[in-house]
C-alpha cells in the first residue's frame, strides 16, 4: 500500500481515480469555472494534467518531493504551477476559481482547517474521500497513510466548516469501477460544493 499513486503515464493510475478527474473537467468546462484553479493535494499531478487543456492556469500543491520530481517529468504542462509544499505553507493568497480536492483530505489531521482555509481561497470545491459507511477506516487492509475516514454526515459537516454546501453528490463503488454514481453510497464519496 502506498501513500500516492506514483504513475508515469495515466494508464498507470486507477480507472477510478482518472474518471473523478474527468468528472471534474467536465464540470468546469459546463459550468465555465474555466480560470484559474487549485489541485490539492494533488500528488504527482497526473489529474493537474486532465484539466490542463480546460483551464487557463492550475496551481498544482503536495508536500512529496518525490511526487514533485515525477510531476516535473511526467505530467508538467505549461499552464501548470506545481508548488512543493503543504497547503497551508504555500502561501495561496489569491482566489480561485474552483479547488479540486480529490482522496487528499482523509491523509491529514488538519482537514478542518484545510477546508477553512479553502473557504477563503474558492467558493467552489469538488471534492472526494472514503465513505466510512462502506469502507471503515480500521477495516482490513488499513491504509496506514490515511488517518481517518468520514461519514457521509461528517464529510457533509467538514465541508459546511469552509461555508461549503453540497450541491451535487456522486460516488464511486471502487478501483475496478469507474463510474460515478448519483448519491453517497459507495465505497468513494465526491462532493460538488459551493459557497
Amino acid at each position: 500500500n502506498m501513500e500516492r499513486i506514483m504513475a508515469k503515464t495515466f494508464s498507470d493510475v486507477r480507472p477510478d481515480h482518472l474518471a473523478r478527474y474527468e468528472a471534474a473537467k467536465h464540470w468546469l468546462e459546463s459550468n465555465k469555472t474555466t480560470g484559474l484553479v487549485l489541485d490539492a493535494g494533488c500528488g504527482v499531478g497526473y489529474g493537474s494534467a486532465i484539466l490542463s487543456p480546460s483551464v487557463e492556469k492550475i496551481i498544482s500543491v503536495d508536500a512529496s518531493k518525490e511526487a514533485a520530481e515525477f510531476h516535473k517529468k511526467f505530467f508538467s504542462r505549461e499552464n501548470i504551477h506545481f508548488i512543493n509544499n503543504d497547503i497551508f505553507s504555500a502561501n495561496l493568497n489569491q482566489t480561485f476559481d474552483a479547488i479540486v480536492c480529490y482522496e487528499f483530505l482523509e491523509h491529514i489531521h488538519e482537514a478542518k482547517e484545510a477546508v477553512e482555509l479553502f473557504g477563503t481561497l474558492s467558493n467552489v470545491l469538488i471534492c472526494s474521500t472514503p465513505n466510512e459507511v462502506v469502507r471503515p477506516h480500521k477495516m482490513e487492509p488499513v491504509n496506514p497513510f490515511h488517518v481517518r475516514h468520514y461519514t457521509p454526515d461528517e464529510f457533509e459537516d467538514l465541508l459546511a466548516m469552509g461555508g461549503f454546501r453540497v450541491k451535487a453528490k456522486f460516488n464511486q463503488v471502487g478501483g475496478h469501477d469507474p463510474q460515478l454514481r448519483p448519491g453517497w453510497d459507495g465505497k468513494f464519496m465526491i462532493a460538488i460544493a459551493i459557497r
